[in-house]
């Protein structure tokens, strides 16, 4: 019966731990953004970055392709967020190209103050003859 009693008493703490630390991770997760990683076949990553010093806008990204990746082609456009919502294209940089597994894009460029910017790179990664097209973007306010 104390045996019984034991076993019991053991689940049921377990239980209410199980629910207590869940809850806990679950409410520490609400406030965390989550970034998810895409499964791709030839891409290892895509990273975009924006930033701003007053006008002046310092834009970067970079492909990386798994082994064996021959060539990365890619377009970076970089956008302005109106006050609807929508964006409108300010400058392409287009026809970029990396023989290899990286292609990396460096640019400053110059934009109104006052409104969020939208750096977008899409490239294709190709890797036995075979393209994969991936995209990344980073937004940021030109303050």
């Amino acid at each position: 019966m104390v045996i019984n009693m034991k076993k019991c008493f053991s689940l049921l703490l377990a239980i209410i731990l199980c629910f207590t630390f869940g809850g806990v991770a679950l409410e520490a997760n609400a406030n965390q953004k989550t970034m998810v990683s895409p499964n791709w076949t030839n891409t290892t990553s895509v990273n975009t970055n924006l930033s701003f010093s007053g006008g002046k806008g310092t834009c970067g990204a970079y492909v990386i392709g798994k082994s064996g990746t021959t060539q990365i082609t890619g377009t970076v456009v970089l956008t302005r967020k109106n006050s609807n919502g929508t964006y409108t294209a300010i400058k392409t940089w287009s026809g970029l190209q990396a023989t290899g597994s990286m292609l990396t894009f460096d640019e400053t460029y110059y934009v109104a103050t006052g409104y969020t910017y939208r750096l977008t790179m899409t490239a294709t990664v190709y890797l036995s003859g075979i393209g994969e097209t991936v995209s990344s973007y980073f937004e940021a306010y030109a303050s």
